[in-house]
């Protein structure tokens, strides 16, 4: 569809405008995970929408662009926060909309504290790893993209990916492993 649709360099803004109607859920919620606070979030969907319309005419496969943009609001996500992880402010999120949601699944508040624990326990251990390792470990696990299209995306070969994603997962493990109050993610101890 795409491929007709942007057949030009450049997109018009009617077309630009229906790629952002039909992606920007797909782009606020990878910001969103990242961030975890939907400001953020809104400030990653702008600046990766604002990336996209720059760099589009190099974009080769436009049957990709899903894929393309999710790799994008990643990136960007990952870099507002990095930029924000000095200032020590504190990342608003209405917490009652996370409550609802698990309600709604049958869940009770017990459930949903330990389920923010365990992300938020995974996500500072995402944090702490080389930005290769989190950032495979995010597009192949968060993003579900293909050791191909996390290849495509990020321009490097598929056994590059392979070892990055094998190395993030041993270096989680052992992070995990040899922090006794991150044990419990495991299940070992609570």
């Amino acid at each position: 569809m795409f491929k007709k649709l942007f057949q030009k360099t450049e997109p018009t803004e009617e077309e630009f405008r229906l790629l952002y109607d039909m992606f920007y859920s797909r782009v606020y919620r990878d910001a969103y995970f990242i961030t975890k606070d939907s400001h953020l979030a809104q400030d990653a969907l702008q600046e990766t929408f604002v990336k996209a319309y720059k760099h589009m005419k190099g974009l080769e496969d436009k049957g990709r662009m899903g894929a393309w943009l999710s790799t994008i609001a990643t990136r960007t996500a990952i870099d507002i926060l990095r930029k924000r992880k000095g200032s020590n402010e504190i990342l608003t999120e209405d917490i009652t909309v996370q409550e609802r949601h698990m309600q709604e699944k049958g869940c009770d508040s017990s459930d949903l504290v330990e389920s923010n624990l365990v992300k938020e326990e995974i996500m500072e251990v995402l944090a702490e790893m080389k930005v290769e390792y989190r950032e495979v470990m995010l597009l192949h696990y968060i993003h579900e993209l293909s050791i191909k299209e996390i290849a495509a995306n990020l321009d490097i070969n598929e056994g590059t990916v392979k070892t990055r994603l094998h190395r993030a997962r041993h270096a989680m493990k052992e992070k995990v492993e040899k922090d006794p109050a991150r044990q419990w993610i495991g299940g070992e101890k609570l």
